[in-house]
C-alpha cells in the first residue's frame, strides 16, 4: 500500500513537472538591428524601447552596431507588441557604467563628449517611433544625427 502511494505521488509530480514545461505563450517578439553614425556602427549605444503601455525594454551596441532588446525586468528577449517611443543614450564616453567601492558612480568620460544628438535621450522629446510586430522577428536599423545637430 505504501509503494503504492509513493508510486501514485511520483506519477503525480512527473504529470505536473512535464504540463509545466508547457506555460505560457511568451507575450514578447524579438527586436534587434543597427545603429549608426552616418555609414560608421556604433558601439556603446543603449537602445530603449518605450511602450504606451508596458515595459520597456533595452539592450547594448556592440562593436558592429548591433544590439538585441531584453525586457526591463530581463527575463525575456524581446519587446511586447505594439508602438514604442525608441530612446538612444551614448555611453561610449563612460565606456560603460561603472560603480565604485562606495557604491558612487565614478565618471569614466576622461573628457570625451556624446557622439549623438540628445534629441535622442528623452522618450518625451526623441523624433524615433516604431511598432513591434507580434510574432514576427523586427528588425529597426537607425543613423542617428551627430552630438549639435
Amino acid at each position: 500500500m505504501r509503494s503504492q502511494r509513493f508510486f501514485g505521488l511520483m506519477t503525480l509530480l512527473i504529470s505536473v513537472a512535464s504540463v509545466g514545461g508547457c506555460g505560457p505563450q511568451s507575450n514578447v517578439a524579438p527586436v534587434t538591428g543597427v545603429i549608426k553614425l552616418g555609414d560608421e556602427p556604433l558601439e556603446f549605444i543603449q537602445v530603449e524601447f518605450w511602450p504606451d503601455g508596458g515595459q520597456r525594454s533595452f539592450g547594448k551596441t556592440d562593436a558592429s552596431g548591433k544590439y538585441e532588446l531584453q525586457t526591463d525586468d530581463r527575463k525575456e528577449v524581446g519587446a511586447i507588441p505594439g508602438v514604442h517611443k525608441v530612446v538612444l543614450k551614448d555611453t561610449w564616453h563612460m565606456q560603460d557604467d561603472y560603480i565604485g567601492e562606495g557604491g558612487d558612480w565614478v565618471d569614466m568620460s576622461k573628457g570625451r563628449k556624446s557622439r549623438i544628438s540628445s534629441k535622442y535621450y528623452d522618450v518625451l522629446k526623441t523624433p524615433l517611433s516604431v511598432t513591434v510586430k507580434p510574432d514576427e522577428a523586427n528588425q529597426f536599423d537607425f543613423v542617428a544625427d551627430p552630438l549639435g545637430k
